[in-house]
């Protein structure tokens, strides 16, 4: 293994719940929440370190493996494409509603029989 980092993507969708944003990751259905955006997907990518990295160290990668419900895989579309259309327009992209494929680094891989720490 070279000592490039590698990096796996997740399709997450970002939207506003009243006053917080949640960010969910559509393949885990895991969600972060943050008072801004950022907030919101940092959170997400903190809580998909812990459950893969658990997930790996227990032999159970494959468990993480939950897909979100249908409409929000609708709703991460429909951001996608808004988002496609303002880019093409020149437009203002919509700020409800972010789509965006998130890359998270590649967890528990195992180099010498000893597991290296996940970090995101």
């Amino acid at each position: 293994m070279n000592g490039e980092a590698k990096a796996f993507e997740v399709s997450v969708i970002v939207f506003r719940e009243e006053s917080t944003w949640t960010a969910l990751a559509l393949e885990m259905d895991i969600r972060g929440y943050g008072s801004a955006r950022e907030a919101a997907v940092d959170d997400a990518l903190a809580m998909i370190t812990a459950q893969v990295s658990f997930a790996v160290q227990m032999g159970h990668a494959e468990s993480v493996w939950k897909r979100a419900e249908e409409k929000y895989w609708r709703m991460w579309e429909n951001a996608r494409r808004n988002q496609f259309m303002a880019e093409i327009s020149g437009s203002e992209p919509p700020v409800d509603e972010i789509a965006d494929l998130v890359p998270i680094p590649r967890f528990g891989l195992k180099h010498n029989d000893e597991w290296i720490a996940a970090r995101a």
